[in-house]
């Protein structure tokens, strides 16, 4: 029978192949046709039609597909293709669930089946039931005893013990229980594996008992550990550490220098602990038999200096008896943990010892800069000591290094390396000197002319990169960041414009030679989009190959301007795959904790969940959540037969219901991406930073309640959205008021009054002007947001709905009758004359003329698609408020109607209001139409011989290179407004059809 049945498997499996084939080669079509002519002849072929059901998912008829593998779920198929096939399924539909419950079907009727115990388990892992986790695990070890299986078990109980919400719960009785179940496999002599060694050694951590840990380290489990060199020395040194131990952490880390001279994490632990035993007066214990046992700790700074001289003393004799080649491969370790005693002893007041028992820090510096000042770590390795320098003018202090360095060419007046060796010294000398604040003595002029030379050098120094491929650094790549960094100094100092255009050239020229270096690129990026052109981005973003996590740490770098500069469509593209990434990271980290249980790495598994977290909660990720639905809103509103309840709809926003988990919001963007040599003073600072974040998140709070703010507006619409999104938000607010129905205008007031104290909040703010370098964050829009009284306009527009909805639902005879119509009327003057005012400040000349130069204003085009987006969303709250009027005029004229013989009743005087409303608004909405279409104009009348992109005071640029750059802002510029104007047409055209 068996050979029976393994004959029927190969037979199906030829008959499957043109199906496999087909859907691995994306011809879903095909793949289609071919399930349905097997089916023909084989109704029964399961397989067949679970793979007829992917192929239908995979064209976009998910309903169809569900239907048919509903219907083969019902059989309970045990066959392993059809089971695979299903999970394949169910993954690409997001429903692990579904696959947890055909693995228990078919283990039922083949209990003994092992392949299924284990992928039951780990569909389990895919849903995060820990619980059912571990009784799988242990009821397959119990089936087959095989030790990853029981370790498997451990794990899930671990995991029930990280993701428990009770902490105290985790601590007495999930790691307690792990650590037993851990001890029963020691004392049955069955723990076999590093891993597993590794697993008990974390329970142990979590449970604190550091004691424990070390004693198996130094039993018979530590030489299980021999995957890592000298890893049970490292785990007994950070066990130490944490059990405060120094004396023994000091011996550890030393122990460790021995081995490993150019561990620099060695390195600060040793400090901090001879540091630790120096502040306590530690001295050995009296026993020798202890002292032995101990070992050598360096407890006393004659014995810290003794030893890290050694250290030095040992690499310089392996340089020596290798030669000149020894000096290349020299460590650096050493040498930097000198300078780190030096300023340890420093910081805590010892500088004057430290120089009488170790020497001078300058001297040191300038040994340290002799030794590797052709490495590109050089900068890196000695700008965290330069402070050290005291009051030694900085100018002499660079004159010593430059004599130091190697000899350089005078070439055309300037001073050219002869070797690549002596260029990388050359650019370790001039990144020093800028860091000591040697170019913040030059007035502006001077500046100029040095970045002008470092351009001039970068050219010339461009020979040494003959016959090397577009690598990610060419060697003389950082003379030309040097000479950008200056221009900034430059242009921030000056404020003109042109100094911004010749960094862009100078980039661009850059990035022609050198391909790959993201630095030229990011700060090309961030330099195109302070000018408020946005079209190169794409291009030079795609060309980053921005992967994975960097779309959350880098992806700031094009999110946070391509909506602000009217490139609606990039944007649209651009938080389509930001959110891609953000949706799919929790299918990615569940395969990546699957795959660590398969090869026991269960250190890893406690990684992934914090990532999965860090992720989950970014804030970039919100950010883009909410622009892409305010995007929405703003373009698919009231287009292509889509309303704007529609859309509020499709997205199913419940406006009483916040999503955003504030408290577990994470800042992930990477701030210290840019390499910078300016001076301390002048570095992004943590201050900064977590100035920066806070705004992000003040903007965030604002952009979600404006976001929640529209769609409560269109829920009060008459044309109301579906009853299934109307129940949600009411068991929503109803759970929030201890079970009470809440009115929908309720929901409205609230957000109205919440977004009204978040922008008095953000008024408060001492930094909301608060400005960074042009390396540092970008700075949010909320200064300019309530400078342009958007945030005004929003809150008049959104009294207008909440007004019209009162008097919708009033008579006559009320009291609030007039006082409504009263607010209403308010409402709309205020609109009205915010608006006005907003555009008549958007209306300024594009084009600057100063001293007979002519260039334009970079400012005007984020301000005019500011005031774009604002308009829109008064035209659809005007919308809603259309319906509620134009329901009260009918129910006025046809209670007039019912009276016969009695004169016309006439109507509500807020109803003359409202037509002259939609009136002027209507002009000022043709105005923003016109002020947009008059941007493209200029552009197309203006011609590149009147324009001045750079003061060509200085040589550097060809006409065709600034008519190139010249190209790209026109073209960006025009596309902005081509966007801008798309997207008003269609709402004017709508606002016209609107008739009371």
């Amino acid at each position: 029978m068996a050979g029976r049945s393994g004959h029927v498997d190969v037979v199906n499996e030829r008959r499957l192949k043109p199906l496999y084939d087909n859907l691995d080669n994306g011809n879903y079509k095909m793949a289609l046709q071919a399930a349905d002519k097997l089916l023909k002849k084989h109704k029964d072929l399961h397989c067949a039609k679970v793979l007829k059901a992917l192929a239908l998912l995979r064209m976009g008829r998910r309903k169809e597909s569900l239907a048919i593998t509903e219907d083969v779920i019902e059989v309970k198929p045990t066959d392993e293709a059809t089971l695979s096939a299903l999970s394949i399924c169910f993954r690409e539909m997001q429903k692990p669930e579904l696959i947890v419950e055909i693995y228990s079907s078919a283990l039922k009727n083949q209990p003994q089946n092992e392949e299924f115990h284990t992928y039951l388990f780990m569909a389990l892992v895919r849903i995060g039931n820990c619980k059912r986790q571990q009784q799988v695990a242990m009821a397959l070890y119990k089936a087959f005893p095989k030790n990853p299986y029981y370790f498997w078990g451990v794990m899930s109980v671990v995991m029930q013990g990280l993701t428990s919400v009770d902490t105290k719960l985790a601590s007495t009785m999930y790691f307690p229980l792990s650590e037993k179940m851990i001890e029963r496999m020691v004392k049955e002599n069955k723990l076999d594996a590093e891993a597993e060694v590794i697993l008990y050694l974390m329970v142990l951590d979590y449970l604190g008992k550091h004691d424990k840990a070390i004693e198996i380290l130094d039993g018979p489990l530590g030489k299980l550990m021999n995957s890592e060199i000298d890893g049970v020395l490292i785990r007994k040194a950070e066990l130490f550490t944490k059990m405060e131990k120094c004396a023994e952490a000091n011996n550890a880390y030393r122990s460790l220098l021995l081995k490993q001279p150019d561990n620099w994490f060695f390195y600060e632990q040793y400090f901090t602990s001879a540091f630790k035993l120096l502040d306590a007066s530690w001295t050995p214990p009296e026993d020798e038999q202890e002292k032995s046992k101990l070992g050598e700790v360096d407890h006393t700074l004659d014995l810290v200096v003794s030893f890290i001289q050694e250290q030095i003393v040992t690499e310089e004799a392996k340089s020596k008896n290798s030669g000149d080649a020894g000096v290349d491969r020299s460590l650096r370790g050493p040498y930097l943990a000198r300078l780190e005693l030096i300023q340890q002893l420093t910081k805590r007041g010892a500088g004057e010892e430290a120089r009488e028992r170790i020497g001078s820090a300058q001297d040191h510096i300038r040994h340290y800069h002799s030794l590797f000042g052709a490495k590109f770590c050089c900068y890196s390795d000695l700008s965290r000591y330069t402070d050290l320098l005291g009051d030694e003018d900085g100018a002499i202090f660079t004159q010593s290094l430059v004599e130091d360095r190697l000899p350089l060419d005078e070439e055309e007046g300037l001073s050219i390396a002869t070797s690549i060796k002596g260029l990388q010294r050359h650019l370790s000398t001039i990144q020093l000197s800028r860091r000591l604040g040697i170019q913040s003595t030059l007035s502006s002029a001077e500046k100029l002319d040095v970045a002008m030379e470092m351009a001039a050098t970068h050219r010339q120094s461009l020979r040494f990169a003959a016959g090397n491929i577009s690598a990610d650094h060419q060697y003389a790549d950082d003379y030309l960041l040097l000479a950008v960094h200056i221009l900034l100094d430059v242009w921030e100092e000056t404020g003109d414009d042109q100094h911004l255009w010749k960094m862009i050239m100078m980039l661009e020229m850059g990035i022609t030679n050198s391909k790959n270096n993201s630095q030229m690129k990011l700060l090309l990026m961030r330099l195109y989009c302070v000018a408020s052109v946005f079209g190169p981005i794409p291009d030079l973003f795609t060309s980053l190959d921005i992967k994975h996590i960097q779309q959350d740490t880098l992806g700031y770098n094009a999110a946070s301007f391509v909506k602000s500069l009217g490139h609606f469509s990039s944007a649209n593209s651009l938080y389509n795959s930001t959110l891609r990434f953000f949706t799919s990271n929790h299918k990615d980290t569940t395969e990546h904790i699957i795959a660590a249980y398969k090869f026991g790495s269960f250190h890893k598994i406690p990684e992934f969940l914090s990532f999965r977290k860090r992720v989950k909660h970014s804030l970039h990720f919100a950010q883009v959540t909410v622009e892409k639905m305010l995007l929405d809103l703003m373009l698919e509103s009231e287009n292509n037969s889509k309303t704007f309840e529609d859309i509020v709809q499709d997205m199913e926003i419940i406006p009483a219901n916040d999503d955003t988990d504030w408290d577990d919001l994470r800042d992930n963007r990477d701030l210290k991406f840019f390499i910078t040599w300016s001076p301390q003073e002048r570095q992004l600072s943590d201050e900064d930073i977590e100035i920066s974040s806070q705004q992000e998140k003040s903007w965030l709070r604002l952009r979600s309640l404006s976001l929640r703010s529209l769609a409560a507006a269109a829920h009060l619409s008459p044309q109301q959205v579906s009853n299934e999104t109307q129940q949600a938000e009411t068991n929503t607010m109803a759970a929030s008021n201890n079970g009470e129905s809440v009115d929908k205008s309720d929901i409205l007031k609230r957000l109205l009054e919440d977004l009204t104290s978040h922008v008095g909040t953000i008024r408060e703010d001492p930094h909301l002007d608060q400005k960074y370098c042009t390396q540092g964050p970008p700075k949010t829009n909320l200064s300019e947001y309530l400078a342009g009284k958007h945030d005004v306009i929003l809150t008049a527009g959104l009294k207008m709905v909440l007004g019209s909805h009162e008097f919708s639902n009033l008579s006559s005879d009320d009291s609030s009758y007039e006082e409504t119509q009263t607010m209403i009327s308010q409402a709309m003057k205020d609109i009205l004359s915010n608006l006005q005012e907003s555009l008549r400040r958007s209306r300024r000349s594009l084009i600057i003329e100063k001293d007979g130069k002519k260039t334009f204003d970079r400012h005007i085009l984020p301000e005019t698609v500011q005031l774009v987006e604002t308009f829109i969303f008064m035209i659809l709250l005007s919308s809603v408020c259309f319906k509620m009027m134009k329901k009260v005029k009918q129910a006025a004229q046809k209670r007039g109607k019912k009276k016969k013989g009695a004169p016309p009743k006439p109507l509500p005087a807020v109803i003359d209001q409202f037509k002259s409303y939609m009136e002027e608004f209507h002009i000022l909405l043709e105005g923003l139409h016109m002020a947009v279409m008059d941007t493209d104009m200029v552009f197309l009348a203006l011609k590149l011989d009147h324009m001045q992109l750079t003061d060509g005071d200085h040589e550097c640029f060809t006409e065709e290179e600034e008519r190139a750059i010249w190209s790209k802002v026109e073209e960006s510029y025009q596309e902005s407004c081509k966007e801008m104007s798309d997207a008003l047409k269609g709402k004017i055209e709508y606002f016209v059809s609107l008739k009371l």
